[in-house]
């Protein structure tokens, strides 16, 4: 039963390599390299910036309602009266070009201008929560690796403990100090060590597929991980720097306010509008002797438009923004508690990590002298080759906790950065050049014409329609 919990201790728990475990000759990829990598190459992240240039267009579509709009059009047509077709034939043919600009919409432009800013500021949030996302899960995958690495040689070296075990048995067997049930239960410690070495080996081998989807590639001769990063002194420090700089949070906050702008456009669209329109054109007709006639022409106009009943859809877009804030607040202060349960989650996890480790190096080094001394009662005749065994692996049992509390430790030092909205490239000076949103935002703030690749659209077209 000890050797299945020792297996289990391998397979189930987060433990990270030791970190004294020494990589090999060569080129060694750190935890920075790796993190660099992740960000750098993450398929998430790139999407998240795709979905972050889509919304930076909806300012620019949203202030496109007050600048001018301009058409042209073209239109030709004949007419007759029945049964008068040659004598009554008149054709028209019209060109004009017609434009127009709303001076005044009781302020639903800018309410929804707004509206669109604090969209993309939600987003911006949102992407920086992504960020984080990817950070961390490199990290894991980095830690994971290592885990499995460490386990890997944890299992070996148990192997060759009990097949020295075994022949010393069997050696001691021959010469009649010990039974045929003792060298049975040597035999069976080695064939479920040997079982957990092949199981260690393949969760290795899962680990290594996880790092590469994380990071970008196989990883290579990971090196041992550096220091933990810094945190806060106290849980409280560590709460008021996540109220202020978790993403999710901002998010949640910019949505509310954009909820309030969606309500004040929705009582905007209740109130008037003024537009001013400008035509010029060709018009040109015919008739039934083929001559043409008409000039051109140019025309001005101004129009007010006040809705004074709209069968109660503006008064129902109101009480749905309405709810919306409603909504939107709750969502606030529903993020708010999440955050701080967060940060006091990862705070707990990686005190009692701390602390476990302690205890658990007290209990690996108690369980190594006892092993020593089993060992030595039993080249006595004092004790059983089961109690060896045993205590043996109460030693290697205990050696597995402390691998495990050291990983416990170091992933929750990095959760507590996520939860607090620090685990991002600049806090980490991984010394890279970031993705700068606000590049693309300043560049289509003036709705310039095209910028885009149809090319692009072709490509993905011809994936699924073949």
């Amino acid at each position: 039963m000890k050797t299945a919990r020792i297996r289990n201790l391998l397979l189930t728990t987060g433990a990270v390599a030791l970190l004294s475990l020494q990589p090999v000759a060569g080129f060694a990829e750190s935890l920075t390299d790796a993190l660099i990598k992740a960000y750098q190459t993450s398929p998430v992240l790139a999407s998240g910036r795709a979905g972050l240039r889509s919304l930076d267009e909806s300012v620019p579509i949203a202030r496109s309602t007050k600048r001018p709009q301009v058409d042209a059009n073209i239109g030709a047509g004949t007419s007759a009266d029945y049964g008068d077709f040659d004598d009554s034939r008149s054709d028209y043919l019209q060109a004009t070009l017609d434009a127009s600009l709303i001076v005044f919409d009781s302020g639903q432009t800018q309410a929804a201008i707004e509206s669109a800013r604090n969209d993309v500021a939600a987003g911006r949030a949102d992407l920086k929560g992504i960020e984080q996302t990817v950070l961390y899960d490199a990290v894991q995958a980095y830690v994971d690796v290592r885990r499995d690495e460490e386990f890997v040689k944890l299992a070996r070296a148990d192997v060759d403990r009990l097949e020295e075990t075994l022949r010393a048995t069997r050696n001691r067997f021959e010469v009649g100090e010990v039974t045929r049930t003792d060298v049975s239960q040597s035999e069976a410690r080695l064939a479920e060590s040997r079982a957990t070495l092949a199981v260690t080996s393949g969760q290795l081998q899962i680990s290594r597929e996880a790092y590469r989807a994380a990071i970008g590639n196989a990883p290579n001769n990971l090196e041992n991980l550096p220091p933990k990063p810094d945190l806060p002194a106290t849980l409280s420090e560590a709460e008021a720097v996540a109220m202020q700089n978790n993403p999710d949070l901002i998010s949640a906050q910019f949505s509310e306010r954009v909820a309030v702008y969606d309500f004040d456009r929705a009582l905007a669209a209740k109130r008037p509008t003024v537009q001013v329109g400008a035509s010029t054109g060709l018009s040109r007709s015919t008739n039934s002797l083929g001559s043409f006639g008409g000039d051109p022409f140019a025309e001005l106009s101004v129009s007010g438009n006040m809705p004074l009943y709209t069968g109660g859809r503006n008064d129902s877009l109101i009480r749905q923004a309405q709810a919306l804030i409603d909504q939107r607040r709750f969502q606030v202060q529903e993020t708010g508690r999440l955050v701080r349960e967060n940060v006091a989650a990862a705070w707990a996890q990686y005190e009692a990590a701390g602390v476990t480790i302690i205890a658990t190096r007290e209990q690996a080094e108690a369980s190594r002298i006892a092993a020593e001394g089993v060992a030595e009662e039993a080249r006595l005749g004092a004790r059983s080759t089961l109690e060896v065994l045993d205590a043996d692996q109460d030693r290697l049992e205990a050696e597995a906790q402390i691998v495990e509390a050291i990983r416990t430790e170091y992933l929750a030092a990095y959760a507590l950065l996520q939860a607090m909205g620090l685990l991002t490239v600049e806090h980490l000076n991984l010394g890279i050049e970031t993705y700068d949103p606000d590049i693309n935002f300043a560049r289509v703030q003036d709705g310039p014409i095209g910028g885009y690749d149809t090319s692009v659209v072709d490509r993905i077209r011809s994936r699924w329609e073949q």
